[in-house]
Formats: structure tokens, C-alpha cells, sequence
């Protein structure tokens, strides 16, 4: 006895169809069974805060990290000077905002010369008058800030970032 089978079935396409579509739910069903199951996965920069904060989440604990890394600076481009040896307005900020200190060293473009150099800038401090460690004669010059944050409990160096600056010199 011999079973008929049904009419699309004897189509050979039909039946390459058939296993083709088999084939892509099945590898389309362990995708899915897999991404489900991968772990949270935890920067090692982050496992040090994961661990004292365990009851709180992954997403949490980053933002704190990042918001305690986050870092602002106010500098006044233009810095002016009545003469090459009087204080001058140069108005450095480190807001509060921040949790690290800072120093800023100017030098001049043109000669790679230091003008200027803080000492250190706690958050919540300001620099808003200061003389220039080198008398320069009248004249517009044209130098960057090299701003150095520090890490508050190690002070080792975190790293640096750039200002252009415009010093005026009136006299």
C-alpha cells in the first residue's frame, strides 16, 4: 500500500522552501535563546563601585562613576594686563562642579615660553587677577593653557587639556 503524498509536497522547490524556512527559525530561535542568556557584562573600571553597591543597578553605579569623572573649566580667552609687570585678568575657574583639582600653565605661542604657571586650583576655587612670570613688552599675544587635572586623594596627574588664550599687554 502507498501512501499518496499531498500535491505541494511533490514539487521539489516546494519542499527546499519548506526545509529552507525550518532551517532560518530554527537558527533564528538559538539567536534569540542566546541573547537572552548573555550575562551583563561589567567594565573593569566599574567592578570596584559594583562591588560595594550591590544592591543597586549596573546603570546606576556607571552614572555615578561618570558623573564623579565629569570635569568643566571656565577660562577668560582674553587675558589683560595694564602693563608686562602689573596683575592682570586672567580668570581661571574650577568649579565646584568638579571633584578634581587643577593647574594651568600659559605659554606663548610663538616662543613656547611660560608666562604663567598656578599653583594648585581646588574645585570651587578661581584665579581672577595674576602676574605674568615674564615681563612682556606692549603688544597682543597669542599663547595656550595647558590645563593639568590631578586626581584628589593620589594628586597624581589624570590627564590635560588646552585653552587658546589672547594676552594684551596695554603699556
Amino acid at each position: 500500500m502507498e501512501v499518496k503524498k499531498p500535491k505541494w509536497w511533490r514539487n521539489k522547490r516546494n519542499r527546499w522552501l519548506l526545509i529552507l524556512g525550518l532551517f532560518l527559525c530554527l537558527i533564528a530561535g538559538g539567536y534569540i535563546y542566546f541573547i537572552q542568556r548573555t550575562p551583563e557584562v561589567v567594565s573593569s573600571d566599574l567592578l570596584p563601585a559594583m562591588e560595594k553597591n550591590q544592591d543597586r543597578s549596573v546603570k546606576d553605579v556607571a552614572q555615578e562613576v561618570a558623573d564623579a569623572n565629569y570635569f568643566t573649566l571656565s577660562i577668560n580667552p582674553n587675558a589683560h594686563f595694564s602693563n608686562g609687570e602689573s596683575e592682570g585678568t586672567l580668570q581661571i575657574i574650577n568649579p565646584e562642579s568638579n571633584s578634581h583639582p587643577i593647574t594651568v600653565s600659559v605659554v606663548l605661542d610663538e616662543t613656547n615660553e611660560e608666562v604663567f604657571m598656578s599653583k594648585a586650583i581646588h574645585p570651587g576655587q578661581e584665579i581672577m587677577q595674576a602676574k605674568l612670570s615674564k615681563n612682556l613688552p606692549q603688544g597682543v599675544y597669542a599663547a595656550t593653557a595647558t590645563v593639568t587635572i590631578y586626581d584628589p586623594e593620589t594628586e597624581e596627574k589624570q590627564g590635560a587639556t588646552k585653552a587658546a588664550l589672547t594676552i594684551t599687554i596695554d603699556n
